[in-house]
């Protein structure tokens, strides 16, 4: 079928008279006018501006946006993630509004599907919970993977980001200290551990965290205790927590700013979304944003990674599902300060000076 340039009258008309139909979906299918759409710019536009959800699925576990990428319609994908981009940016801020409370959860958080086998694992209780270590995994109470070996080639790559030699460094969430173990190969100026549970850190303790030179472990959640870490005395941090939302990630990175030394590098490790990669782009663009916001600059460095079936053998469910990772690269640019403020005055004092003394030449020479 040729993609009309417009959307004809007789299809505005009846969605106009019956708005939900923006919205509907095939009930064998799961398909939506939207995802049906999702080659045609005119009808994207039109349908995103009537109300259809950008994240509705069908039943293959598709949206419009995973259509309109296989299909190679940059077009219509720009416009689905520009569209979801802005409506998952309010959502967070109503969410965050009422308190966290209250709300339905943005598909930052936990995904469109929220099956035991897909949704992120998002635990406010999880200080509370045992933890095991067993292995190539750690645990906890419901079987659910704080963290995997399988990671390692991914925490070399962090720590290759933000530790070049002589750095001073934080890691906040330990874990089974894979990225600690890399950092401190590194010999880092000093190094800063961050991590909360009291099982966690009791593995620390009976490893030696606690009496290596050159490293201090901040014990406590990271809310507690970033506020004895002096201003600008950090150049690289990677943060990896385990059970927390996306308005934890926002919060501190907000304080990364105070922090972090100009020209510092910041990275996190990128679980965002991991059961789909169009909803996974949308929110690294909403993470990007929030961080250029806060005077960074960000990109996501592809990576290939493979992750086997028989590595979840004895794990609840799957945090991975994709064979390339985005590797976050944010490097926080240099803060304008008073200094600055006087030199432009100065620059500025000086330009103007020079282009008077010229024009006072030109007079003479007039």
């Amino acid at each position: 079928v040729a993609s009309p340039t417009s959307v004809p009258a007789s299809i505005t008309s009846k969605v106009s008279s019956m708005p939900i139909l923006a919205s509907a979906a095939d009930e064998s299918s799961g398909l939506t006018p939207l995802i049906l759409s999702s080659k045609n710019a005119a009808y994207t536009a039109y349908l995103l501006a009537s109300g259809a959800p950008w994240n509705a699925l069908d039943r293959a576990g598709k949206c419009a946006g995973n259509h309109a990428s296989e299909a190679g319609c940059q077009e219509v994908v720009d416009l689905l993630v520009s569209h979801a981009t802005r409506s998952e940016m309010l959502l967070g801020q109503v969410f965050r509004n009422l308190g966290g409370k209250n709300a339905n959860p943005s598909v930052v958080d936990v995904g469109e599907d929220t099956s035991a086998p897909l949704q992120k694992c998002t635990k406010g209780d999880y200080l509370g919970r045992s933890v095991r270590y067993e292995g190539d995994v750690l645990l906890d109470d419901d079987d659910d993977a704080v963290m995997m070996e399988w990671e390692r080639p991914l925490m070399a790559l962090h720590a290759e980001v933000i530790c070049p030699r002589g750095s001073r460094v934080m890691n906040v969430g330990f874990g089974m200290g894979i990225i600690d173990g890399i950092l401190s190969s590194k010999e880092p100026k000093h190094h800063t551990i961050v991590e909360a549970h009291p099982g966690v850190l009791k593995k620390m303790r009976e490893d030696g965290w606690m009496d290596r030179p050159g490293v201090t472990v901040l014990e406590g959640r990271w809310q507690d205790v970033m506020s004895r870490v002096p201003d600008g005395s950090l150049d690289g941090v990677f943060f990896d927590t385990y059970g927390e939302n996306h308005t934890d990630l926002e919060d501190f990175h907000a304080i990364l700013p105070r922090v972090m030394s100009a020209g510092g590098t910041y990275s996190f490790f990128n679980g965002l979304c991991p059961d789909n990669i169009f909803f996974h782009g949308v929110a690294c663009n909403v993470v990007k944003l929030g961080l250029e916001g806060l005077g960074f600059e960000v990109e996501f460095a592809p990576c290939e990674i493979k992750v086997d079936d028989g590595d979840w053998v004895g794990v609840r469910r799957k945090y991975w599902h994709f064979d390339q990772y985005f590797l976050p690269i944010c490097k926080l640019g240099k803060a304008k300060n008073d200094d600055d403020d006087d030199r432009d005055d100065e620059r500025k004092k000086k330009l103007g000076k020079d282009k008077n003394d010229d024009d006072d030449d030109r007079d003479d020479e007039r």
